[in-house]
């Protein structure tokens, strides 16, 4: 009788902890929806306005948001065209004042502000080669990525979702639900490091074709395991000095054991891309490698379903 009471005490913890994560889960998905939406408003305004100046006749530092906690945010209270208007309005090093003048984005079409921003909410790799770390996805605006993020937020929701509901009611429709939501994540994944494989050794081939020779000074390198848990693949990285700028760009693990700072490296450098690797590099195998796990991993869940549903027939 303990036995089985431990056992029902260990369900009811583990539905509470899915519970949780979950909500955590559906609460990101709808945070992701909220930036995406806020990043399409901005790009128009930036695009479509004009830049205005503006006079901050009040400036206020009260937190009217759950968000404003997070950030050095103030509200900023104006007029223009003799119409008041209040604004978010991010602070990096400027302490604002009112009577402070104040450069905005101006959409007359919407009748609304924006501030100029000069920062991305995603990692900042301009001066890295797009070889460290490949994925389509850097080449993409915040906008899709914020889409892109929601998007994956939801279908996660969505599975955990249908799991505690078939947990709760045993309706065996809700778990078939879910098994086309993973069939269609899994699809959706495999065919995204299918592409990103076939592009990263294109880009690799596009950057080696179209280059030139070149010699750098090596200013440091470093050597990064791609997965926290296991360290089969390394990959190289030297920040190298490149008309007085530093690059990031990828080398091969005999270089990395021979290279000091302030040292000579040869570096294919092709100026259309903007972007460089040393003469030596080869692809790094980890995307096909990924690729391959996918396809092998999508092979096996498709025969389980198959077997499946030839034994029901």
């Amino acid at each position: 009788m303990v036995a089985s009471f431990i056992k029902r005490l260990g369900a009811v913890a583990g539905f509470i902890v899915m519970l949780v994560i979950t909500t955590v889960i559906g609460l990101l998905a709808w945070w992701s929806w909220q930036q995406y939406v806020d990043q399409q408003t901005y790009d128009r305004i930036s695009t479509e306005g004009q830049r205005v100046t503006i006079r901050a006749d009040q400036v206020s530092r009260e937190y009217q948001s759950w968000k404003d906690q997070f950030v050095n945010v103030v509200y900023l209270t104006f007029t223009y065209q003799n119409k008041p208007h209040t604004l978010r309005y991010h602070q990096d090093t400027t302490w604002l004042k009112e009577g402070d003048r104040v450069e905005l984005f101006y959409h007359a079409g919407l009748d609304a502000f924006r501030q100029p921003r000069t920062f991305s909410a995603f990692k900042d790799n301009s001066n890295q080669s797009r070889l460290i770390g490949f994925t389509i996805i850097n080449g993409w605006n915040d906008g899709r990525k914020w889409l892109l993020a929601c998007i994956v937020l939801l279908g996660v929701f969505t599975l955990l979702l249908t799991g505690l509901l078939a947990t709760l009611t045993g309706l065996s429709a809700l778990r078939t639900l879910g098994s086309f939501v993973f069939i269609a994540m899994l699809l959706t994944g495999v065919a995204y490091l299918t592409y990103n494989t076939w592009q990263y050794y294109r880009y690799h081939a596009r950057l080696k074709a179209g280059s030139r020779e070149e010699t750098v000074q090596v200013l440091s390198t470093y050597r990064r395991s791609t997965s926290r848990r296991s360290n089969w693949f390394y990959t190289y990285e030297a920040t190298v000095l490149h008309d007085k700028k530093e690059r990031i760009i990828p080398i091969e693990e005999e270089e990395y054991a021979v290279l000091k700072p302030g040292a000579p490296l040869q570096v294919y450098y092709n100026g259309q891309l903007n972007d460089m690797m040393s003469v030596n590099h080869h692809p790094d195998p980890t995307n096909l490698v990924a690729t391959l796990f996918a396809w092998l991993l999508l092979a096996v869940f498709g025969r389980q379903q198959w077997l499946k549903i030839r034994s029901r027939s």
